[in-house]
């Protein structure tokens, strides 16, 4: 494992090990309380990629009744070829339920391919849940693709797709 994937994997430690704390549940709310609040961001990795060599994580913050902005990053290794992305990006959720449900989304970032950093703009569609009655829980897939800006007439392939298998995470 390179040293840079070695530390994208300890950050999204961190963060998970950080998050899940700030998440634990405090109790039952008294009877005839107002629900709880809506959970307002996610943060979420692809524990099942470390099996084929693909990871990724994500942070996503809610924004509006139906927006959220958010940082991930990804890296995977193809014929000893590495991939190392970083995005920002905004997403939609059409029926105005952030982190539930389908969600169209662009991005901007950096992939680093075939040993070159490359600017890139694309788009993603992806479906989340947040099963079970807490709302904790979060599980999400998508997929998109990434044009690779100033690639030109390189042996780098100008679009590039981008997926999440299956994302895990705790929403709070």
């Amino acid at each position: 494992m390179t040293s840079l994937r070695r530390i994208i994997v300890l950050v999204a430690g961190l963060v998970i090990s950080t998050a899940a704390p700030l998440c634990a549940r405090q109790g039952a709310p008294p009877v005839g309380a107002p629900p709880p609040p809506t959970r307002q961001q996610v943060i979420s990795a692809n524990p099942f990629g470390l099996l084929i060599d693909f990871f990724n994580v994500e942070f996503e913050r809610q924004v509006s009744r139906s927006t959220t902005a958010g940082i991930g990053g990804s890296f995977f290794t193809v014929d000893d070829d590495e991939y190392v992305n970083a995005d920002m990006f905004y997403r939609y959720y059409p029926a105005g339920r952030p982190f539930d449900g389908l969600a169209l989304g662009v991005k901007v970032g950096m992939t680093n391919v075939d040993g070159g950093p490359h600017f890139g703009v694309g788009f993603d569609i992806n479906w989340s849940w947040l099963p079970g009655n807490q709302d904790r829980l979060y599980l999400s897939t998508g997929f998109g693709l990434k044009r690779l800006i100033g690639t030109g007439d390189s042996d780098v392939m100008p679009l590039v797709p981008t997926f999440r298998i299956i994302n895990v995470g705790v929403a709070f």
